[in-house]
């Protein structure tokens, strides 16, 4: 067989997809599950891009010598807007990217939480030797984001990053755009003071004009391997440091002795939950040869029982992809794969022709593959889609190196009954997450979230964690006391 890679258009594009929407003057977003149009919005002129970071460095001391209990104060106020605004919120993510309801709802919460938790958890002030330890802001932090989870992600950066005394430029997704011109503007209503929090909206060119801005001292990146590459390559020479999170093609582990039926179901709601468009998905099964048929045919009972249509019912398990394209894109790699060899296993039920309030262009059904060949590229690239695929293993001894045969580190889970496999789970998988008897693609707001390999750069998110790369450290000796917080 030929080589063949899985061509995502995603090289240039910090948002994971190639939008077919965008113009040069204008970001639009697109209810992929409809097709309607969901927000649109002048972009940020590149020659304004400039502009922009000097509102931010022109903030960024003033923010920074606020007092402290000012800062989470707004974090603290942030959180109640979002909580006041959370439905609305909600419609307007299922309406830009086709996530399902309850998960927009969910996401809105889950921002609520990481404000107010950051609110009570400022950067750390520890006493060594004899000395303070302070962390001091950077200055002008740039956050790109993708279009996938568009208001926690963001969130997840800009929170701790303004809580540090660092001001933000952020660039949105341009399939996200609706949904952080309504964040940037709770910011403002919670008192969040100008030049603290600007937007860049439009596409990857923008960017690169923010990353190549000698007064940008950090970027936090969430999108594609390639995209993550390229900024790292264009700060190098600065010095500037950068904090990449980025793709995954993430194992689930199954052992004899594992609750086969609990797997499963970790198993199809890691690898469908936002419609498969998530870097945390489970996207490989291996499989213990005493337990693959049983494994099998529990996974593919229950993708043949998921139901597809508009994301806002709740009664729906499968939305769209995020638009057209991203569904002929899978459509041809699964395509491609069976020409080669691999089976499909099972499928989700396409959404009803008979729904007058959906588009099927943008849908793709959930798909459980078997046989792949040892150079298939879905072994090798990451696929933004509901497809997981099945290999079986001997012996514990085989399965570590089936899961660490990836180009990527990001999460792995593992289902078994034995400690002593757990615990050799932690010593021998190459990732950053490691899930026993859970979903691999669940992670904790106080824990690091942060890959190796081409997942991401060892800079994590998460927890007081992410401080580490937004600030600096400074060595305070004074002979008089000095408060710690």
């Amino acid at each position: 067989m030929t080589d063949r890679t899985i061509n995502t258009n995603r090289a240039i594009d910090t948002s994971r997809t190639n939008d077919t929407n965008r113009t040069n003057d204008e970001v639009e977003s697109r209810n992929p599950a409809t097709g309607k149009v969901a927000f649109t919005s002048p972009a940020t002129a590149l020659a304004d891009v400039g502009a922009t970071v000097g509102r931010a460095h022109a903030a960024q001391e003033a923010w920074a010598r606020r007092p402290i209990q000012d800062r989470q104060a707004v974090l603290r106020d942030f959180a109640g807007l979002v909580e006041r605004d959370a439905s609305r919120l909600a419609e307007l993510i299922v309406a830009e990217m086709g996530k399902l309801h309850r998960d927009a709802v969910a996401e809105a919460a889950w921002t609520v939480t990481s404000a107010r938790w950051y609110a009570d958890h400022p950067p750390p002030v520890e006493r060594r030797g004899g000395a303070v330890v302070r962390r001091r802001p950077l200055g002008v932090v740039a956050a790109i984001t993708p279009w996938n989870v568009p208001l926690l992600t963001p969130a997840w950066k800009w929170l701790p990053a303004l809580l540090a005394g660092n001001t933000v430029v952020w660039k949105p997704s341009e399939l996200a755009s609706g949904t952080a011109v309504a964040a940037r503007e709770l910011l403002r209503e919670a008192g969040l003071p100008p030049g603290a929090m600007e937007l860049v909206l439009g596409g990857p060119d923008r960017a690169r004009a923010l990353c190549a801005d000698p007064r940008v001292a950090s970027v936090h990146f969430t999108g594609s391997t390639a995209a993550g590459r390229a900024i790292s390559q264009s700060l190098a020479g600065r010095f500037v440091p950068c904090a990449l999170e980025m793709g995954g093609l993430n194992a689930a582990l199954v052992f004899p002795d594992a609750d086969l039926e609990h797997a499963a179901d970790c198993i199809i709601a890691a690898g469908t939950a936002i419609n498969g468009q998530k870097c945390t998905a489970t996207r490989r099964v291996l499989v213990h040869e005493a337990a693959a048929d049983a494994l099998m045919d529990a996974l593919a009972t229950r993708i043949g029982g998921l139901t597809s249509g508009d994301p806002a019912r709740p009664d729906v398990d499968l939305g769209p992809l995020v638009n057209p394209a991203a569904a002929t894109r899978a459509e041809r790699a699964v395509a491609d794969a069976a020409s080669c060899g691999a089976r499909v296993v099972a499928r989700s039920p396409s959404p009803s022709p008979a729904d007058p309030a959906v588009a099927p262009e943008a849908f793709f059904p959930a798909t459980l593959l078997t046989g792949l060949s040892p150079d298939e590229p879905l072994r090798r690239h990451e696929l933004f889609a509901p497809v997981v695929s099945v290999e079986t293993f001997p012996s514990a001894d085989a399965a570590w190196p089936m899961a660490n045969a990836t180009p990527f580190g990001l999460s792995a889970s593992v289902f078994t009954a034995d400690p002593a496999i757990a615990a050799e789970a932690a010593e021998v998988l190459h990732t950053g997450v490691v899930a026993v008897n859970r979903r691999g693609d669940a992670v904790d707001l106080e824990a690091p979230f942060a890959g190796v390999k081409d997942s991401g750069n060892g800079h994590p998110e998460g927890g007081e964690y992410v401080y580490s790369s937004l600030t600096t450290l400074q060595a305070h000796y004074q002979d008089v006391p000095v408060p710690t917080r």
